[in-house]
Parts: structure tokens; C-alpha cells; sequence
């Protein structure tokens, strides 16, 4: 009997260790998925003073269920904030008149909370902790809405506009600062980085968040162009000080304080514009690194991201990848998806939802919302889900030539698209990155469908081009011309021209990686004076639930 019960001790210790291995091997397989709440849009801009409770803590409540860890929590643009604040400016504490009634209610209903004893901060923050959600606030570094001669706007601060002296100003000897805002605030004043860490020691130290986000992306540069040589170095010792706040606040409250930063995912680019990202990874100056696609989404190429993820390589410091500027009607599920599959590929830890409002509603979210981020810490459910890797327009084209390319890159990254075409001409190779094992999908009988789309602009029935697949030509009758010159209906990202389809079968099936696209412009009519471009490109990939599965849609009743 001794020895049974010793036997099936043993079992239980071996069942109770392979169960923990388990346990830790699925708990590995899982990605962060971060979800930015700007508290604003979805939130005091909604609803008629004053807010409910209930109607404060929604924008996290909706969340719940959906594979969310962490929620990153707008508190107001830059120098103007919505919550009590005792070393900031309140949001339209200075107005005078009032130009824009969205604004200004927003700035009642958080004064109405305050009103009742409530710092509107701490009760969405409470709320999260008791959800189980991880909790940052954010903070937006520079936004500056310039006002007339008396306070109409309730985004602005006295601070910022009794000083015009500390904005960057024009920069017209740099062609890339034409993406740039001249009245944004530089970060060489001193006193703007001094204002700046009393909010911060504010946030992290007076609230019971998990850390900070700190946002260096929207409104970047923080410092004039002119101004990177010299101030490269004050921006990384400004890093560190956010860094010894945090660590100070981790003691008095007796958890971990994380420093979240978001900036443009690039080591080179952001070098140029005086923030020495490589550097703060090697430092480990901050926690995590939320990584925003400096050209298209990553839905279309991970080339920045991988070194961005390669310098945090035996470092604590973890990437995370933005899936920004999803309001387009064009960023469906399948884009969400792609973009995800290809930033795991090039080892991102994981996602950030950056203003999320899905189209056609926007918000309040319905189910297909929901339910297309449930999935996004879960790289190998993905593997199987259909996607769309798709390569864009560039959406900073503020005021370029009337027929021309690109305006020059903020970041020295440029963007693929648009892609001039010249008669006569070999055509540049496009570069689309697919993580999907498409050909190992359709060897098990997976793969439902696999086809190539391009957009060409401008082009003419009686234009003449090639079409080259990973430097194969795609045959004259193995594509398809849909007409989109002039459609009663709404276009694919808006473009006219005509969109060739193909379908990839066989040996054209897309590689794991970099696959490549090429158009050759043969001849085309010389009265139109507008070039042909390559304006869109995207393979969309969709599975079968198992070897000869079905559809939807596929026969059945109805």
C-alpha cells in the first residue's frame, strides 16, 4: 500500500511539473496587447455635461474580454490636461470666449467630476486596476493650438503662449521639416522639459498607474532640426531623469513603474531628429518601446521595425509594434491581422492599438470591432486567419506636386508609394513582406484563395506595361483589368485608375518574407501629361477552416 501511494505521488509530481511547463509554454506563446483610450473622442467629447460615472470608466469597460493587458489613458494634449491636476494647467481654466463647443464641454464635463469631489484620473484609473487591466497614463509632449489675441480654445495654455519665443519656428533650409508644425514646442528650453517632469512625477507618483507612456511620435520633432546636433544628448539625459522618476515612485508605492515610450520605429530616424533611440535601449533608460511605422503599416514591410527589435536583443527593454491609423475604411480585420503576423515575425513582443475606431461607425464599437482584436496576442491562432498585407499612399502628401511623388520623408525612410512610371523604362522593385506560410497552407489544402492587386494611376486602355511577380512576369492572361478611371461607388483607397487582379497559384504562390513586385511601363499615350504610378499594392490570402472545408456563403440552404 506504501509503496502505491509513493508510485502515485511520484505520477502527481510528474503530472503537477508537466502541467507548470504546460502552463509557462502557452503563457510564452502570448503577446501585450496594448490599447491606446485618447479619453477624449470616446469619452468627454461624447456626452452632455456632466458625465456619470458609469459613462467615465466605459472606455475601459468596453474593453473587457478581448485579450487586452495593458490600457495606455490619454490625460489631455500637452500643456492642458483633463484631470486635477496640481502642477499642470487645467483643460479651459484661461478661456476668455469660447470657439469650439466639443472642446469646451469636454473641459465641463471633467470639471464636473472634480465639482463632486472626483479626480477623473483616479477613478479610470481605480476602475482598470479592479478590471485586472495594467494601467499607463499618457501624455502627449506637444500640441500647441496657437490663439488670437484673447483664449478662445481650450487646448491651450498660458505657459506655452506667453512664450512664442520657446516654439521651434519655420525651418525652410531642411526639406523635411515641411512635415514639421514651426509653432511646436523645442525641448532645448529647459524650461519646457522642467514643466514637462512636474506632470510626470505627478502621474506616476499621485496615482496607483503601472507606469507612464510618454508620447515621442505625434507632433515629433521635439527639438528644431537645426538644434540636433547640440541637443541630442539633453534629450537623453531628459530620458534619464523620466527614468529616476519612475524608479523613486516604484519605491514609495511599492510596484513596478514602467516607462513606456512611442516613437517613430526607426533607429536611424529617429537619430536624425535628435532622439537617440538605440542609445536608451542599450542604457535600458526605458521598459518598453512602442515602435510606429514610419511609412505604411506593417501590414506592408517590418525593414525598421527588425532593427529596432534586433537593438533590444539581450537588453530588459521590450518593442512593442503601433497598428496605427486604423479610422480608415480601408484597414479592415485582415490589415489588423496582417499587421500583426508580420510584426511577431520580425520579433515584436507585442501590439499597440493606436486610436482605434474601425469604420463604417467608428464608435461606439460593434461586434465586429470587438472581435477582430480578441486574436492579437495569439500569433499562431493568426497563422490561420485571412489577411490583407497591403502597401499604401503616402497620407503626408500635405502639398505635392500636382502629378509628382512623395514629399520628402520626416524620417529619411521613404515610402515605396507612389511609384513614378516612365515609358521605356525598368521599373522599381516594390518590396511586400508576408509572414504567412501561404505554400505550406496550400500543400495541406488550406489555402482557399491567394491574389496580387495593383493599383496603377493615370494609366490609359491603351497604355502597355509588364507585371513582374518575385521577378517573374505575370502572363497578359492571367490578369485581370477592373476599371476603376470613373466609378459611381467608393474606390479602393480612393484612387482612380485601373487595379489589376491575379490570381497566384503554384509556383506564384508568396514566399515567407520579402516578395517583390515590378512594373515596367511599355508604352503609354503621349497627350496625357499625367504620369502612370504604382499607387496600391496588397496580396490578400483566405483559408479554409481544414482540407476541403467550406466557406461561408458556400451552397447550404437560402
Amino acid at each position: 500500500m506504501g509503496r502505491v501511494f509513493f508510485i502515485g505521488r511520484i505520477l502527481l509530481c510528474v503530472l503537477t511539473i508537466a502541467t507548470v511547463s504546460l502552463e509557462a509554454e502557452v503563457k510564452n506563446t502570448e503577446k501585450e496587447v496594448m490599447f491606446y483610450s485618447d479619453a477624449r473622442h470616446s469619452s468627454v467629447y461624447l456626452y452632455e455635461p456632466p458625465m456619470s460615472i458609469r459613462q467615465y470608466v466605459e472606455p475601459i469597460d468596453e474593453l473587457l474580454d478581448l485579450g487586452i493587458d495593458t490600457i495606455s489613458y490619454a490625460v489631455g494634449d500637452c500643456s492642458v490636461l483633463l484631470y486635477d491636476t496640481k502642477v499642470g494647467e487645467r483643460w479651459g481654466h484661461n478661456l476668455d470666449l469660447v470657439d469650439h463647443i466639443v472642446w469646451y464641454r469636454a473641459g465641463q464635463n471633467a470639471y464636473s467630476l472634480m465639482k463632486r469631489g472626483m479626480d477623473p484620473l483616479a477613478v479610470v484609473t481605480k476602475h482598470a486596476n479592479k478590471r485586472g487591466f495594467k494601467f499607463l497614463p499618457h501624455l502627449l509632449l506637444n500640441m500647441l493650438h496657437t490663439p488670437p489675441s484673447r483664449v478662445t480654445s481650450s487646448r491651450v495654455a498660458n505657459f506655452t503662449t506667453q512664450h512664442p519665443e520657446w516654439q521651434v519656428g519655420p525651418e525652410p533650409d531642411y526639406p523635411a521639416a515641411v512635415h514639421d508644425l514651426p509653432h511646436r514646442l523645442s525641448y532645448a528650453r529647459p524650461e519646457i522639459r522642467k514643466d514637462r517632469l512636474a506632470v510626470i512625477r505627478e502621474l506616476v507618483s499621485d496615482y496607483p498607474s503601472d507606469g507612464i507612456e510618454i508620447n515621442f511620435h505625434s507632433y515629433a520633432p521635439f527639438i528644431a532640426r537645426r538644434e540636433v546636433a547640440e541637443h541630442t544628448q539633453t534629450m537623453t539625459n531628459w530620458i534619464r531623469e523620466i527614468r529616476e522618476i519612475c524608479n523613486e515612485a516604484a519605491l514609495r508605492q511599492g510596484r513596478p513603474k514602467r516607462l513606456v515610450i512611442r516613437i517613430a520605429g526607426t533607429l536611424e530616424g529617429s537619430r536624425s531628429v535628435g532622439m537617440d533611440l538605440k542609445d536608451w535601449i542599450k542604457k535600458e533608460l526605458v521598459d518598453t518601446v512602442i515602435a510606429m511605422p514610419v511609412t505604411h503599416g506593417y501590414q506592408g514591410t517590418t525593414t525598421e521595425l527588425k532593427k529596432v527589435v534586433q537593438a533590444a536583443k539581450g537588453t530588459k527593454v521590450s518593442v512593442l509594434a503601433g497598428i496605427n491609423n486604423p479610422r480608415s475604411k480601408e484597414n479592415t480585420r485582415k490589415v489588423y491581422y496582417a499587421a500583426a503576423v508580420n510584426a511577431y515575425a520580425a520579433g515584436a513582443q507585442g501590439v499597440l492599438f493606436h486610436t482605434y475606431y474601425p469604420g463604417p461607425r467608428h464608435y461606439p464599437y460593434d461586434d465586429a470591432a470587438t472581435t477582430s482584436l480578441r486574436l492579437m496576442g495569439y500569433p499562431d491562432v493568426l497563422a490561420h486567419k485571412d489577411k490583407r498585407f497591403h502597401i499604401g499612399l503616402n497620407p503626408n502628401r500635405k502639398t505635392p506636386p500636382k502629378y509628382g511623388v512623395s514629399m520628402p520623408p520626416k524620417y529619411g525612410v521613404p515610402w515605396q508609394l507612389p511609384l513614378k512610371l516612365s515609358p521605356g523604362e525598368i521599373g522599381q522593385e516594390i518590396q511586400l513582406q508576408i509572414a504567412d506560410d501561404v505554400i505550406g497552407k496550400n500543400k495541406s489544402g488550406e489555402l482557399w484563395r491567394c491574389e496580387l492587386r495593383v493599383v496603377l494611376q493615370y494609366l490609359m486602355h491603351t497604355d502597355k506595361f509588364k507585371l513582374y511577380w518575385n521577378g517573374k512576369e505575370i502572363a497578359q492572361e492571367k490578369q485581370r483589368k477592373a476599371d476603376w478611371t470613373y466609378q459611381m461607388r467608393p474606390r479602393p483607397e480612393n484612387i482612380r485608375g485601373y487595379r489589376i487582379h491575379v490570381d497566384l497559384k503554384g509556383d506564384d504562390l508568396p514566399r515567407i518574407g520579402t516578395n517583390t513586385i515590378r512594373v515596367d511601363l511599355l508604352k503609354k499615350d503621349p497627350k496625357l501629361v499625367m504620369p502612370v504610378r504604382v499607387a496600391d499594392v496588397e496580396v490578400v490570402v483566405e483559408y479554409l477552416p481544414g482540407r476541403n472545408g467550406l466557406r461561408d456563403g458556400e451552397g447550404g440552404p437560402g
